[in-house]
Formats: structure tokens, C-alpha cells, sequence
């Protein structure tokens, strides 16, 4: 399959909102969540689209996904944050959930109102993982969050996002509220 994405820019070049093609047309949630979960192509070209935004730091955000909108068309949006890119990575905030070698690790937060994937080496953001974790980690980390979304999707809205300015070490939130959500158009449930 050839991959592409299709990209709006809005308000004034700070935030990218992008839709996945695969041959030309729109692919649906569930194609990308099979293409996190099992395709190694589709990874590829997923992190590599991470890694060339033109924002050294972003929030990333989808719209509420449910079991019915599995066929609907995929979108995100990449919102620059200049703050996110000078915070550090909190190198102590996850590790208790790292100690037997796991690259990638999913637990519920504090409390229990929203579930986070995370890789065990703190990145302060996705676009700083996108650019320098090693490929194979962020393989396991997108499959990871594959899997997560997937055994999640009920009939209740379901929220996708990183932040980092609370904890800055990437984690992919999935969440029942859009909780940290800055694209005003995605905090509604369809």
C-alpha cells in the first residue's frame, strides 16, 4: 500500500491536523489501529511523520473514538508547544511501572480515570521519542497503543493524546474525557 497523509495547516501554522492515505484515500480508524497493532510498514511511516513535523515539541490529538467509528475516517492534529520542547524529561515519574526489562509498559494513572501507555526510557514528548528512540522500542510502543485502543473502544467516547506538561515522559493517554485537550474541535463526542 502507498502512504501518504493529507495536512491542513491551522491557526497560523501552530497546529498540523492530518489524515493517513493508503493509495490515495482516507484510512479509517481501524486501519490505523490495525497498522499500529501488526503493520510494521505502516509503523514505519506513522513514526516518520511524527519525526519530520516541523515543531521541535507537540501535543498530539484525535478525535473521541468509539466502536461505531471504527470505520470512520482517521484524523489527528500535531499542536506546537514551545513549552513542552523546553521542559526536561521527569526521568523518575513511570519507572516504578519498568523492572524486568519491558521496553513499553500499560497501567492505569493515579486515578484510575484514564489508561497510559509509555515507553521505559523517558522521552519529555513525542516528537523528541519520534526523533531518537530506537526504531524497534517504537514499534513496541505503537503496537502497544494499538492494543490498548483496541481492547478499550466501547460504545463510550474514548479520548487519544499526549500532553507532557504535567509529567513530561511520553505517554499515550487514553482517556474517557478529553482531559489536556487543546484543539477545541476534538473535545466534543461526536
Amino acid at each position: 500500500m502507498n502512504l501518504d497523509t493529507s495536512i491542513t495547516i491551522l491557526q497560523d501554522g501552530r497546529v498540523r491536523r492530518m489524515a493517513l492515505l493508503g493509495d490515495g484515500k482516507v484510512l479509517s480508524f481501524d486501519d490505523v489501529l490495525t497498522g499500529w497493532r501488526s503493520g510494521e510498514d505502516f509503523r514505519r511511516f506513522f513514526i516518520g511523520v511524527l519525526a519530520d513535523a516541523p515543531y521541535d515539541a507537540y501535543f498530539w490529538e484525535t478525535p473521541p473514538a468509539t466502536e461505531a467509528s471504527r470505520g470512520a475516517p482517521f484524523e489527528c492534529i500535531l499542536s506546537h508547544s514551545p513549552t513542552l520542547a523546553a521542559m526536561p524529561a521527569d526521568r523518575n515519574a513511570f519507572s516504578e511501572h519498568f523492572g524486568s526489562g519491558e521496553a513499553v509498559a500499560g497501567f492505569w494513572n493515579l486515578g484510575r480515570d484514564a489508561y497510559l501507555v509509555t515507553p521505559a526510557h523517558a522521552y519529555p514528548h513525542l516528537a523528541a521519542f519520534a526523533r531518537a528512540a530506537p526504531m524497534d522500542i517504537q514499534h513496541q510502543f505503537w503496537a502497544a497503543v494499538g492494543d490498548a485502543v483496541s481492547a478499550q473502544l466501547s460504545e463510550r467516547p474514548l479520548w487519544l493524546s499526549t500532553s507532557g506538561l504535567g509529567i513530561a515522559w511520553l505517554h499515550v493517554r487514553l482517556d474517557a474525557a478529553p482531559k489536556y485537550y487543546t484543539h477545541g474541535p476534538y473535545r466534543q463526542a461526536g
